[in-house]
């Protein structure tokens, strides 16, 4: 009966183990799924080869209620760390270290000045640019690529970037750009504040937006 009490136990401890490592995995990938008519949080986990403990837990879902068209984040694995993207049709995965990255471009180019569309936008600037061929392929690789002058971005330039500690709202703003990527009908490749920049090149660029101080262009 004994031996019978520690195979069970055994068992479970196994299972937590798993379990938890599952969970730390899903925390630091995912992607995004749009909720259809006649999805339950069951269908979505049985398609992603995930559970809807995991679901539930990353997207801070207390009930099973779903609403058509809201965006869900589904955790997925990412076999090493250098694997930076994981694209399959309009879906991204990226880890916790890229979300944090571009959180921290996001605040140190926006602040609190802007307003969240702005911040959203400038998180798009940086996924345009890693798909585009012209630039570096990575969220790593885009932010902190260098240049004649030194470093496509000023906040990496001056050694500012490293120190930023992201808030919520720069978070939510990466969320919200990685949600709409790659399908954004803008594509805004450059953003400049014309009270500073006089730059001709990029005062010749195509505008596609202009939110708070900044101009867009591509």
């Amino acid at each position: 009966m004994i031996k019978k009490v520690f195979a069970t136990l055994a068992v479970v401890c196994c299972m937590v183990v798993a379990f938890t490592s599952y969970e730390s995995n899903a925390a630091t990938a995912y992607t995004y799924y749009k909720v259809q008519q006649g999805d339950s949080f069951y269908k979505i986990a049985r398609k992603y080869k995930t559970t809807v403990s995991a679901l539930k837990t990353l997207n801070k879902k207390a009930s099973d209620r779903l609403v058509v068209g809201e965006t869900l984040k589904v955790p997925v694995k990412v076999k090493t760390t250098k694997a930076t993207k994981t694209i399959s049709t309009s879906k991204w995965a990226i880890t916790a270290e890229e979300r944090k990255l571009l959180a921290q471009i996001v605040q140190a180019e926006t602040g609190f000045s802007e307003p969240f569309a702005g911040k959203v936008e400038v998180a798009l600037v940086i996924l345009n640019r890693v798909k585009n061929p012209a630039f570096p392929n990575t969220i790593k690789g885009v932010i902190y690529q260098k240049t004649k002058t030194g470093y496509a971005f000023v906040p990496v330039k001056t050694g500012k970037l490293a120190k930023i500690q992201p808030t919520k709202q720069d978070y939510a703003a990466v969320d919200r750009a990685l949600a709409s990527f790659p399908n954004n009908q803008r594509r805004s490749l450059y953003f400049y504040n014309p009270a500073f920049t006089k730059d001709r090149w990029m005062l010749s660029r195509p505008v596609t937006i202009r939110i708070g101080h900044h101009v867009f262009t591509r």
